[in-house]
Parts: structure tokens; C-alpha cells; sequence
């Protein structure tokens, strides 16, 4: 109670909710690596571990060499530069956590929090322009596009959380944060639907 009589609310409640917070964002950063680095591992191993496979059955047919050939190194380019893709996806995500987190506790001001966010918004601009000129074969198309939209969601989920911190806006960082967590959603699509070369 202060001099007055009057009671001072307790601030247990408002450092709970900032722990609870805390571990959400422990929990998101850990769940964007994993789906990440998943991601990457199961893209290389799909596309690495198959290949000796696909060249002894090519060389049982010599008319269907060439095809099946080509149609290999198709899907291992792809699957190769993909993966780096992704990896480089997981990358900003990571990012993009640990810079929310401390731009909550303090540790970076909202401006560079800002400026951190425009940096990673080219970058991952440039993972998506990367991954849209790639031609996928035709058993990995599904997965291809659902990388694509893991992508488009980053984008967009960035640009939202840019756009909620320049109008002071929460409900902005919001639907920011829903984007991003549907691109780590369609991530996990995209590795599940991966056929092997």
C-alpha cells in the first residue's frame, strides 16, 4: 500500500505474460530451425542418396537414357539449389526471431529492429527469384509451388511486420507473425510432398 491507502497493483501478472511470451518465441525460433534445417537435410537426402539408383536403372535401357537422364539431373539440380534456397530461408527465419526477441527485451530499438527486417525482406526476395527460375521436374512441381508460397508468406509476413512497426501498429505485427507461421506450415508441405530423383 502506498501512503495514501491505496493499494499498488502487483506486477507478477504483466512478468508472467512476458515469460509466457518469452517461451513462445523460444518455441517459434526452435520450430522455423528445425522446419528449416528439415527441410534442407530430407531435400539432399532425397535428391543425393537416390541418384546411384537412377543410374543403374538408366543403363538397362538405352532408349530410355537420355530421357531418364536428363530428367535426373533436372530433378537433382533443382532439388541441389532448392536446398540451398531453403537453407538460406531457415537462415532468415532464425533471424527474424532472434531480432523480435530482442528487439522485446530492449537489447535493439524498434528502428533497427526495422532495418534488420528490410534487410532480410531482400534477401528473402531474393531466394524467392531464385527459386521461381528453377524448373522442377514434374514429380516435385507440387512441391516446388508450395516452397514458392512458403516464400510469398515470409515476404508477406515480413512486410507486415515492417509495416505494423512504422504505424506503431500491433495488429499489423500480428497478421505478420500468422504469415510467417503459415510459411514454416507450407515449408513442412513442401518437404512432405518431395519425390526422390
Amino acid at each position: 500500500e502506498n501512503e495514501a491507502g491505496q493499494t499498488i497493483p502487483s506486477t507478477d501478472g504483466i512478468e508472467n505474460k512476458l515469460d509466457s511470451k518469452s517461451d513462445k518465441k523460444t518455441k517459434s525460433k526452435k520450430w522455423y530451425i528445425i522446419a528449416g534445417i528439415f527441410l534442407v537435410l530430407y531435400m539432399i537426402g532425397s535428391v543425393g542418396g537416390e541418384t546411384s539408383s537412377t543410374s543403374s536403372s538408366n543403363s538397362s535401357s538405352s532408349s530410355n537414357s537420355s530421357s531418364s537422364s536428363n530428367s535426373s539431373s533436372t530433378c537433382e539440380s533443382w532439388g541441389n539449389k532448392s536446398a540451398e534456397n531453403a537453407s538460406k530461408m531457415a537462415d532468415i527465419l532464425e533471424n527474424l526471431a532472434d531480432n523480435a526477441t530482442d528487439a522485446g527485451y530492449g537489447e535493439i530499438s524498434f528502428s533497427t529492429f526495422e532495418s534488420y527486417l528490410q534487410s532480410d525482406l531482400r534477401k528473402a526476395k531474393n531466394i524467392y527469384n531464385n527459386q521461381i527460375s528453377l524448373s522442377p521436374n514434374s514429380a516435385n512441381v507440387n512441391s516446388h509451388n508450395l516452397f514458392l508460397e512458403a516464400m510469398e508468406n515470409l515476404i508477406e509476413g515480413i512486410d507486415l511486420t515492417i509495416l505494423g512497426i512504422q504505424q506503431n501498429d500491433a495488429d499489423y505485427i500480428d497478421l505478420g507473425i500468422i504469415y510467417v507461421e503459415s510459411a514454416t506450415s507450407n515449408t513442412v508441405l513442401a518437404t512432405s510432398s518431395l519425390s526422390s530423383c
